[in-house]
């Protein structure tokens, strides 16, 4: 346990110290590359149809970010996402692709030279999505009920290494992903069903300074 302290308290004074570890102070280009997990949480429908909807994909992306003060930045990015995600009833399984681009923006303070949080929002705009079929085998259900575009909050945290970064974030959107009536195929009911999304991201970046 004593070892295990002390590597890490050598390891945290490696980083104050070292003046060649990036930080807030310079205008950066990020390439990003991160994976993600995607889920919608569903409302307003009884437990027995409230099915789960998640899956992983990825997302590729750039962003620019400028100092505005000595601990905290702005920065402004551009993102590719492929999100996929299962949704299940019972036997019965979907496989969803959907291809999104985003526009995160954030502000990010640093809390020491080499670690930084941030929070911001970020606009999604769906660009390809599979045809919605309530079952595979049911074609004559389908339904398209997907808006084209949301709004989020995201917060996350950048960890800094010379050049390279770690990040992990999550984004909530604030819109109805999508918002669809159906028949529930048990009780023959009207239903209303609509979704929000959230999503997982962590990753790593290169620094261009």
């Amino acid at each position: 346990m004593k070892k295990n302290i002390l590597f890490c308290t050598i390891l945290i004074l490696y980083f104050l110290l070292n003046k060649n570890i990036l930080f807030a102070q310079s205008n950066t280009v990020l390439l990003n590359f991160s994976l993600n997990n995607y889920k919608l949480d569903r409302f307003n429908l009884p437990e027995l149809n409230a099915a789960i909807i998640s899956g992983n994909g990825f997302n590729l992306g750039f962003a620019f970010e400028k100092p505005i003060c000595k601990k905290s930045s702005i920065l402004l990015g551009f993102e590719f996402s492929k999100r996929k995600y299962d949704y299940s009833i019972g036997q019965r399984n979907n496989n969803f692709n959907d291809n999104y681009v985003s526009f995160p923006l954030s502000v990010n303070y640093y809390i020491i030279r080499f670690i930084a949080i941030q929070a911001g929002m970020q606009f999604d705009h769906l660009i390809f999505k599979q045809k919605f079929i309530y079952y595979k085998d049911a074609p004559n259900d389908q339904v398209s009920g997907y808006t084209k575009y949301d709004i989020g909050l995201n917060t996350g945290i950048r960890i800094q290494w010379y050049n390279f970064e770690i990040n992990g974030s999550f984004n909530y959107g604030l819109r109805n992903i999508y918002c669809v009536k159906f028949l529930d195929p048990v009780t023959g009911k009207l239903l209303d069903d609509f979704a929000k999304s959230h999503i997982f991201k962590f990753g790593v970046s290169y620094l261009f300074k």
